[in-house]
């Protein structure tokens, strides 16, 4: 295990989407064996390859830590990371995109070249969203494929979730950290920061999370003040759920990912443009807590 590994932290609530999404690859595989696809992987914000779990103790995330993309140090214990769990499972695709803006992180994914040298393995050092939404417009026609979107936080914007979809040969798995991150930019003051309006019309692709977060409320003069709604994750999580299937076509319900507190942090969400993975993706999705958006 190489030291500068220690530079990739998660927290130890890791492990539920990281194993989910290997059960999606293995199925995946099975699935897929007797078609003549070529098969290719996408890991948006892959990381390092191995990721360094924090501490029960250090079980706690302040908004800083989420909208800057390095990690706090933590301890001892790691865990194999979203490429490394592509590149073994099953017989493998026939080609796999890891980007990772962050270079000390690409260049321990390079690494992974030599490890796995019969696998075609690219490694662009770039943003994730530029990357995804490049190599989404010239998709090969004869392909089929599975993207993980995992951001750090709020960054994955929904133009690469439309670029996805628009192939119409893509299965989604999506990191969608409403509680960990998307909520925590949206004040109780209605006069929310503008990069933060920013980051969220990007992430949703819309201000219509606005309308749902913050509702009208008749102050004491009789006049209409703007206040945060109860039920914000809510809402928005059900726009998002709505949007995507809108995008792709078809979509299950999500799966929660909660912290070693029990505190919600974010949703692991599916969506393709055929059915064919919806039972698998539904069956994995049960291995956690439900959720049914409000429609």
């Amino acid at each position: 295990m190489k030291k500068s590994h220690a530079e990739n932290v998660v927290g130890p609530w890791a492990k539920q989407k990281l194993d989910a999404l290997e059960s999606y690859l293995a199925a995946y595989h099975k699935v897929m064996k007797n078609q003549k696809f070529k098969l290719i992987y996408i890991d948006a914000f892959a990381g390092a390859g191995w990721s360094r779990i924090r501490a029960p103790e250090q079980d706690s995330v302040t908004l800083g830590d989420l909208l800057d993309s390095e990690q706090e140090t933590a301890q001892e214990e790691y865990i194999k990371g979203s490429p490394l769990r592509a590149l073994g499972t099953g017989p493998g695709f026939d080609q796999y995109y890891f980007f990772e803006a962050d270079k000390r992180r690409a260049n321990l994914l390079c690494n992974l070249k030599e490890e796995y040298p019969h696998k075609k393995v690219c490694v662009a050092v770039e943003d994730a969203n530029s990357g995804v939404q490049n190599l989404a417009r010239k998709f090969p026609e004869f392909a089929r494929g599975v993207a993980f979107l995992d951001p750090y936080g709020p960054h994955l914007e929904w133009k690469t979730v439309e670029a996805l979809a628009g192939t119409g040969k893509v299965d989604a798995i999506i990191n969608f950290p409403i509680n960990m991150a998307i909520n925590r930019l949206i004040t109780k003051d209605p006069d929310v920061r503008q990069s933060w309006m920013d980051l969220l019309d990007n992430c949703f692709g819309t201000r219509e999370w606005y309308d749902l977060a913050y509702e009208q409320q008749t102050g004491l003069f009789g006049n209409d003040l703007p206040e945060k709604s109860r039920e914000t994750v809510e809402r928005l999580l059900g726009l998002y759920q709505r949007r995507l299937n809108n995008a792709f076509g078809h979509t299950v319900a999500p799966s929660l990912v909660r912290n070693t507190q029990g505190r919600p942090l974010y949703y692991l969400m599916w969506a393709s443009s055929h059915g064919r993975g919806a039972p698998i993706a539904d069956h994995i999705m049960k291995l956690g807590d439900r959720v049914r958006p409000p429609s």
